[in-house]
């Protein structure tokens, strides 16, 4: 029994200086702590101007066909009054997705219905800006002989800005709570704005890239109402252009394009309706920026 206990004392004392051992780390096992700076290259991004590769001849469009029953959307951002009882006095339209919607736009939401704005439990009247997505269908389209120029490299076209509308002098005076102020902002009951549609006409410029296959792939609206978009890509789509050369060979390039559209339009109508908390709307500073 005691050559047993003394064995295994044996056997305990043998495995403890083992795991000692292994737990001391050795000299080239060590971690050695050292900041070595590696050579990184900068990265550099080459500067191209798509407008300044030069061409000997430019695209020439041979043939186009005028697209018919497309279906079309987008979003108007209106400016509404909303009185303390929830009533709209009146608005302004600051982006219109087709062309011809103003009047019925001002004329849909006057006395129409909202949660009035609020300063903690009180009902305040205020200003609130709103978007509504508008649908319809372009039924006929008859564009004008498009204008293609090439772009200037220095001096390329840039983006129209949309046409602002002054404030009418009534809704300008009267009282409303700046939005900081506000608790919760105006929001619209079941807001529907619709127009019958009819004839319409649209001022038309974009920059349009032309393949080496004389073929639109992409393109980039300057001037055109913002719901017309789906329209005037399925138009591009039917163009057949002699592609532009250089040294006899085709090659892509961006060229510039304007013209006017008359329209048949049907079945505007608006398939939703928020409170843009992003956004707000002033009267005053409005008239001043216009010089009003």
């Amino acid at each position: 029994m005691r050559a047993a206990s003394a064995l295994l004392g044996v056997v305990l004392l043998v495995s403890a200086v083992a795991t000692a051992q292994q737990a001391a780390p050795r000299p080239w096992q060590q971690r050695l702590q050292m900041d070595i700076p590696l050579a990184v290259p900068m990265v550099e991004l080459a500067a191209v101007n798509p407008f300044a590769a030069p061409v000997d001849e430019p695209p020439r469009l041979l043939s186009s066909a005028a697209p018919r029953k497309v279906d079309v959307s987008g979003a108007a951002v209106v400016a509404a009054y909303v009185d303390a009882k929830g009533d709209c006095l009146g608005s302004v339209p600051l982006e219109l997705p087709f062309p011809g919607l103003t009047l019925r736009m001002v004329e849909e939401l006057a006395g129409a219905r909202f949660e009035p704005a609020r300063v903690g439990s009180t009902a305040t009247p205020s200003w609130v800006v709103l978007e509504l997505v508008v649908e319809g269908r372009v039924k006929e389209s008859a564009p004008t002989p498009p204008q293609l120029e090439l772009p200037d490299p220095d001096r390329p076209p840039r983006r129209d800005p949309s046409p602002r509308v002054s404030p009418p002098g009534n809704l300008v005076r009267l009282p409303a709570t700046p939005a900081p102020e506000l608790t919760t902002l105006a929001s619209p009951r079941r807001l529907k704005v619709s127009a019958p549609g009819g004839a319409a006409e649209a001022a038309l410029s974009a920059l349009v890239h032309v393949s080496d296959v004389g073929r639109c792939d992409r393109f980039v609206i300057l001037d055109l109402p913002s719901g017309l978009s789906r329209w005037l890509s399925a138009y591009l789509a039917t163009w057949r252009l002699e592609p532009a050369r250089r040294g006899g060979e085709p090659v892509e390039t961006w060229v510039h394009y304007s013209g006017r559209v008359a329209l048949e339009l049907s079945g505007l109508q608006s398939i939703s309706a928020r409170t843009l908390a992003d956004r707000s709307y002033d009267p005053i500073a409005e008239s001043v920026d216009l010089g009003e």
